[in-house]
């Protein structure tokens, strides 16, 4: 799954970034180490590229499950919005500014995942625990605070002595080498010249988006014709979604993943869903009362592949204690103001876990001893494969709480979340270190840059939060929020084991995670290619069939596009698909805070 502007993150376990290219160019000394670096335009552009891209995130992670790490549409939009800028001012835009103002909106958009808005405080929510808004943004911004500092912490060990690829970071660097070291002509060539492409597309899907959500002249999805098992098709959710985001999102992950959810979708609602209605497990058809048995073996799908993924990475969990040791050893290269920031962190976590959820004083120091080990987990796996498998240790956490707090749901998907959300703020982390390590960029300056990003992120990301969950519900088809799904799972199983299910679902569950974990076990060799992702599978189970169709579509389509002239297509698709996702987010937030608002008149 990549593309050469950044896209949507691994579904909802990972965070991912583009395939890996080949090595940077930039000699020692060339004009990409030299220059400024923060300044109010770079640190500014970067904060505001960041928004929309925390809004983006947390629209689509909502929705499907995937996020956009965004160090390449950030680094995109930040030339493209600076350079000729800067050259009628005679101050150019220099390729340290434009990895600041990447670093920094990167950093924004990581927030939705760290404040664990994509999976863990909705999961809290379907169990009837309620968090303030003050509290969620307090408890993201401790978790993206520990996250970055872990990141920091685990910098010179992966970066330096080892060396880790960090694919993402080093396209990162490429691209804003190649960009900066073009003509003025020329630049008008690289992808920074598309902007007005993202911004023309960006204004057709909210146009789309405001006729389908706020004037109802046109439907959510257009339902296939004809019945399965005496099941009208559209009452399971079987039919084309009007969803230009849908539609990019396809279009950005490639046929393989999308293929792999429209089987998780042929299996969940094309067959099993008719079963159960027949046989009465199921009455009434519809999404909200299938999606609450079809979960089980979805998420089944999705925690099978992770048990696997994390067994595969045993040897990243003793890496961790050497990363610990060389810690331990002073030997990080941190500022030593972030050990101040650290304290500050720590207490407050501690602090907060139990106001909000109820954690003991010793439940959240265990979690905060898991949370370094796990995240340098997550970061060896971005940094050699480019993914990080961030729910991944959010379950395992999971799993170790159900045996510290018997009979306590609430806890244990806390617990997890402060693993899961340090997790995903780390990997992007260092997905921008690496680019500043290539580019000579200055540690201290980027380690500034993203906490700011975190504080920024988290102002935004709430009320943005609370306004979708308002306007369009938890766990309906609008919003199924994939992610919160599994958390809630693991946590009801390691709770409660599988007593309490729907009838039945328990072996579902079962099966689901049979399948998962041998679909993972075999796509280690040649046949990865060929064969489905279990996790988008899983996503396929939990989401309404539409979106499957729909991502298929928008994947189908930039198929054809590429065998008609792959390069007219790989040029202008990030573009395309950077604008849809950013205008319908854009458009839904603004229906939503228009909903609220005249709700409260």
């Amino acid at each position: 799954m990549s593309s050469p502007a950044g896209h949507p993150a691994a579904p909802p376990e990972a965070a991912v970034g583009p395939g890996s290219p080949g090595p940077v160019v930039t000699p020692p000394g060339a004009p990409a180490s030299e220059g400024r670096e923060w300044t109010a335009r770079s640190l500014g552009m970067g904060l505001l590229i960041g928004a929309l891209l925390a809004v983006t995130n947390l629209y689509m992670g909502m929705k499907t499950g995937w996020w956009d790490s965004g160090s390449i549409t950030a680094t995109v939009l930040g030339f493209s919005g600076l350079a000729a800028y800067g050259r009628r001012r005679g101050v150019p835009y220099t390729p340290l500014e434009n990895n600041l103002t990447q670093t920094a909106a990167s950093s924004v958009g990581a927030m939705p995942a760290a404040a664990g808005l994509l999976g863990a405080l909705p999961a809290l929510a379907l169990l009837g625990v309620s968090v303030p808004g003050w509290g969620i943004a307090a408890w993201g911004l401790v978790l993206g605070t520990m996250g970055v500092l872990v990141a920091g912490l685990l910098r010179r060990r992966l970066l330096e002595q080892e060396a880790l690829p960090f694919p993402t970071g080093i396209a990162t660097a490429e691209l804003i080498s190649t960009l900066h070291a073009a003509t003025p002509t020329e630049a008008r060539d690289t992808p920074a010249g598309r902007g007005r492409t993202m911004v023309g597309v960006g204004l057709l899907a909210m146009g789309v988006t405001w006729l389908r959500d706020a004037r109802a002249a046109l439907p959510a999805m257009v339902g296939l014709p004809g019945s399965v098992g005496g099941a009208p098709l559209a009452s399971l959710t079987w039919g084309v979604g009007v969803s230009p985001m849908l539609l990019a999102v396809g279009m950005m992950t490639g046929l393989q993943l999308a293929l792999s959810m429209l089987l998780g979708a042929g299996v969940a609602w094309g067959v099993l869903a008719p079963v159960l209605l027949r046989v009465g497990v199921v009455t009434g058809a519809g999404y909200e009362s299938l999606s609450a048995w079809l979960t089980w073996p979805g998420v089944g799908l999705m925690v099978g592949a992770a048990v696997v993924s994390l067994g595969a990475q045993a040897r990243d969990f003793l890496s961790a204690a050497r990363d610990l040791r060389s810690v331990g050893a002073n030997r990080s290269g941190m500022p030593r103001w972030t050990l101040g920031v650290a304290a500050v962190a720590c207490v407050l976590a501690v602090g907060l876990g139990g106001v909000l959820f109820d954690l003991s004083v010793p439940s959240m120091v265990l979690a905060l001893v898991l949370l370094v080990p796990l995240c340098a987990v997550c970061a060896r796996g971005a940094g050699q494969t480019d993914v990080s498998p961030v729910t991944q240790v959010g379950n395992l956490t999971q799993v170790v709480f159900g045996g510290v707090h018997p009979g306590a749901l609430a806890p244990n998907v806390a617990a997890g979340s402060v693993v899961a959300g340090a997790a995903a703020q780390t990997g992007v982390s260092l997905w921008s270190l690496k680019a500043g390590h290539l580019l000579g960029a200055s540690v201290p300056r980027q380690l500034a840059a993203q906490l700011v990003g975190v504080v920024v992120g988290a102002v935004v990301t709430v009320p943005a939060y609370l306004l979708l969950v308002e306007a369009y519900g938890l766990g309906s088809a609008s919003l199924p929020v994939p992610a919160a799904a599994q958390f809630r799972a693991v946590a009801e199983v390691s709770v409660r084991g599988l007593a309490g299910l729907p009838p039945h679902a328990g072996v579902g569950a079962l099966v689901g995670c049979l399948v998962g974990a041998v679909l993972t076990l075999a796509s280690r060799g040649k046949a990865a290619r060929w064969l489905p992702s279990p996790v988008a599978m899983g996503i396929g189970f939990i989401t309404p069939a539409f979106y499957a169709v729909t991502l298929f579509l928008g994947a189908g389509l930039a198929a054809l596009a590429r065998r008609w002239s792959a390069k007219v297509t790989n040029d202008h698709v990030p573009a395309v698909g950077s604008g849809a996702l950013v205008g319908e987010s854009l458009m839904g937030l603004i229906i939503a805070a228009t909903t609220a608002l005249q709700r409260s008149v």
